[in-house]
């Protein structure tokens, strides 16, 4: 079987053109690769052409081009579209046909590093080192074993490889000695991490780990918890990016509403949407919690979110 891969960016001049070349030769045979841009430029960044030369990739036939192309009757059906951007990454994508299967595989943008031609050569060279990389690793996926909800996982773990900008959520379980000391560090509940029903993740960029994230299922109600960023990585964002990470991820394993439990939180949760609820209007599967019930005090904040 041949797959039809998309890498996306916002002005398809740099990123999307080393890594749609790169695919090119790399998976030569059994996938075909293509690049776009939301907000395309029209032309592809000099740089890109000569390192792709140099490290003897092709360079015949590329150019920068809307992504509308990709979604117009007659267009290529993708299997796999990747952004490569962050902008792009965030912005509303056409409707793709066939349901492709996308990630997020964002690096620093080469073409925006000012400096000698020297350096910039070497900073576009560093990107298709990145980007390289994460073909590789697609490339090696079983494809036609492998379950979808696995072959996801994979492709947001190669997202979350070196040189990544965007933070990715990796599952982990409770006895990861990582989270319980992360935990601990936070005056965060331990005690019932190994329980039924809890899902936990590291919350991984650029390849290193940055904070730890967590959930369990009641229904259609999700408690989030265990929402942790490491010391040296505070400050950053990190925090809002990993709640709407967890959201997702809640969401789409059924969660209709979200419930979480703070002591010193709460005015960070209301700014990313939480409402304070009292207790006698919380659910009771998320009040027979052994983190509502006992590890937290009762004069916990409950906050809630519809999803």
């Amino acid at each position: 079987m041949t797959y039809n891969v998309l890498f996306l960016c916002t002005g398809n001049t740099a990123r999307s053109i080393l890594a749609e070349s790169i695919l090119r030769k790399e998976g030569a045979g059994r996938f075909n690769a293509f690049s776009a841009g939301s907000q395309p430029k029209g032309r592809v960044n000099p740089f890109a052409l000569k390192v792709l030369a140099a490290l003897d990739y092709p360079t015949d036939g590329l150019r920068s081009k809307p992504w509308d192309e990709f979604a117009s009757p007659g267009a290529p059906v993708m299997d796999f579209v990747f952004t490569v951007c962050d902008s792009a990454a965030g912005e509303m994508c056409p409707i793709w046909p066939g349901q492709p299967m996308t990630a997020h595989w964002g690096i620093e943008d080469p073409a925006a590093v000012e400096g000698s031609d020297i350096e910039k050569e070497r900073i576009f060279s560093t990107a298709a080192r990145y980007l390289k990389n994460r073909i590789i690793a697609f490339l090696n996926l079983p494809m036609e074993s492998i379950d979808g909800m696995v072959l996801r996982r994979h492709l947001q773990r190669i997202g979350s490889a070196e040189g990544a900008t965007w933070l990715a959520l990796l599952p982990i379980d409770g006895l990861a000695p990582e989270l319980r000391g992360a935990l601990a560090g936070e005056k965060l509940p331990v005690d019932d991490l190994t329980e039924e029903g809890r899902r936990f993740f590291r919350v991984i960029r650029g390849g290193a780990t940055v904070g730890f994230a967590g959930y369990e299922l009641h229904g259609d109600d999700a408690l989030l918890r265990s929402i942790v960023v490491l010391p040296d990585h505070k400050g950053h964002g990190i925090g809002e990016t990993t709640l709407r990470l967890l959201i997702a991820e809640a969401t789409q394993a059924g969660a209709r509403r979200g419930y979480l439990i703070t002591t010193s939180a709460a005015p960070f949760f209301e700014k990313q949407g939480f409402t304070p609820v009292d207790r006698d209007a919380v659910p009771e599967a998320i009040l027979a919690t052994r983190q509502a019930a006992s590890l937290c005090p009762a004069s916990a904040t409950i906050l809630t979110k519809k999803f």
